[in-house]
């Protein structure tokens, strides 16, 4: 595979040197060397579920910091199923999304120095080529450059990569252009490819030489001349199982023609373990940012809070493997009651309405001894609410507490909101700080609002920051202790009481240091 992927590099770099030579946009041969700007500062990537995937995207990380480069940002805003021109075939199943419901969201939140946008696949809706939808694309394309070149920045297009009919022939999932089925993205036009993207793709390229762009990028070439190299072999060979999404090898074709028109080729090949890092790093980033921005897309699970996914991929580069405790969806992975705990807009919420005669928990399933918690909280405060404290219930055991609660805890809680500190629940009571009387108040707290909270818990030893602040240093007695579900506490209470929690991430045997200490929510 890697001497098909040099091979079409070489042909890429040939196209490259062709088009400096001829350089008449009616001519197009392949992507033309990119002068004007430099791959630097922050990057945009809007495209679809291609883009999405980010394989490629990853690749180019990967290549700019072996080479040195670590400033440059890449963010990926790639959406499944989206278009720039609002059109979606009769069949899909929900509207396509349409990058003009967001482009103005991403551009005003990202302000990015350089937007890649590569669109087309989904545009045609997998049908014989129309004048109106060609011009639809158009239509699309020339809003994307309008906007780009109206927020500052400067734009490269992308071709969209070729759709590869012959792993679908081989399924008899193409149709012939006279049927009397619908076209659609699971039964495709059987000449899509060279009636329909390659008209495309010609066209983005003809727009080579614009004062509004800074360049373009042939990303069809390559593939087709790697699936033409690759099937002198292999006749089946393809880069597409379904025709349409490359797989990671078919990315990095896609990732050496950006490096080539930036004039940026790797030294050496990519250390794996570092390229897996990155990938991780890319896909936290790449969900809070889609969750940031927004979008009207179905079925995509809500991301982390962009902060926390920053904080979550500088674990990642430390060595740590961040995990989401919450899916933002439902309350997998979780126990508790259900008539107080439920998940909405992507949080996790704990709400009574009536009064609750012992403490109540939400439990992680998976019993933790050591581990990084952090999250952030917010407290519903009105008229109409109790003031009483939150907790996480760690290093202790779910027990049956009165009223017939099935999810009781006897341990160590690690309040907040309110009342900060270590209660040791039926046992030792308040242990930390050592003799405090009433509620123990902080400056840092943000009565009302989100507070970020990061519990370490190494050995005996139970630190908790919140809002960048540390709370409390404590170490415990070992025999105390013992691996046990983390838990989210609603009070015993006659009064209503409600808090908000979002972006849960935990790492096991974490590192020493507080990541979230002298940092401001």
């Amino acid at each position: 595979m890697k001497s098909i992927v040099s091979v079409s590099l070489s042909v890429l770099l040939l196209l490259t040197c062709s088009c400096r030579e001829n350089s008449d946009p009616s001519q197009p041969l392949g992507s033309i060397q990119i002068d004007s700007v430099p791959l630097e500062g922050t990057v945009l990537f809007l495209g679809d579920s291609i883009t999405h995937a980010g394989h490629y995207i990853t690749d180019i990380e990967a290549v700019l910091r072996a080479g040195g480069d670590l400033e440059t940002e890449l963010i990926n805003l790639g959406l499944p199923s989206e278009t720039c021109t609002g059109l979606s075939e009769p069949d899909h199943p929900f509207p396509r999304p349409n990058v003009h419901d967001r482009i103005d969201s991403a551009l005003e939140k990202v302000k990015p120095d350089l937007v890649f946008a590569c669109y087309g696949m989904n545009d045609g809706i997998y049908h014989p080529f129309s004048r109106d939808r060609f011009a639809a694309y158009q239509q699309g394309i020339e809003a994307i450059i309008e906007k780009v070149n109206a927020a500052g920045a400067k734009l490269v297009l992308m071709t969209p990569p070729p759709f590869d009919p012959e792993p679908l022939r081989a399924k008899n999932k193409l149709l012939p252009a006279q049927t009397d089925q619908d076209f659609a993205w699971f039964q495709i036009y059987e000449s899509y490819d060279t009636e329909v993207l390659a008209k495309y793709a010609e066209w983005i390229l003809q727009q080579q030489g614009r004062s509004d762009i800074a360049g373009v990028i042939d990303l069809r070439s390559p593939v087709l001349e790697a699936v033409e190299e690759g099937r002198k072999a292999d006749p089946d060979f393809t880069y597409s199982n379904d025709g349409v999404h490359l797989n990671a090898e078919g990315h990095e074709i896609l990732s050496q023609a950006i490096l080539a028109a930036f004039s940026k080729t790797p030294e050496s090949p990519i250390d794996s373990e570092d390229r897996s890092r990155i990938a991780k790093k890319q896909q936290i980033l790449h969900n809070a940012w889609l969750s940031h921005v927004g979008h009207t897309r179905p079925g995509v699970a809500p991301g982390l809070p962009l902060e926390t996914a920053r904080i979550a991929a500088q674990l990642v580069d430390s060595g740590e493997n961040p995990q989401k405790l919450s899916n933002g969806v439902d309350l997998k992975n979780w126990e508790g009651d259900e008539s107080i705990w439920t998940v909405e807009d992507g949080m996790i919420v704990g709400r009574n309405n009536e009064p609750v005669p012992s403490s109540t928990y939400l439990f992680t399933k998976k019993p933790y001894r050591e581990f990084r918690l952090i999250f952030d909280v917010k407290q519903t405060v009105s008229p109409d609410h109790s003031t009483m404290h939150s907790a996480v219930a760690v290093l202790g055991e779910r027990f049956t507490d009165k009223g017939d609660n099935d999810f009781g805890f006897k341990g160590p809680l690690l309040m907040f909101c309110h009342d900060w500190g270590i209660w040791d629940a039926y046992r030792r009571n308040r242990i930390e700080p050592a003799g405090q009387k009433g509620g123990l108040r902080i400056e840092a707290e943000r009565k009302g609002d989100w507070n970020r909270c990061e519990v370490l818990l190494k050995g005996n030893r139970i630190r908790f920051v919140a809002n960048g602040e540390l709370v409390f240093d404590f170490t415990d007695d070992p025999e105390m202790l013992q691996k046990s579900p983390i838990g989210l506490q609603i009070h015993s209470n006659q009064r209503p009481q409600e808090y908000r929690f979002r972006g849960l991430i935990l790492c096991e045997n974490p590192g020493e240091e507080l990541v979230t200490l002298g940092q401001q929510q």
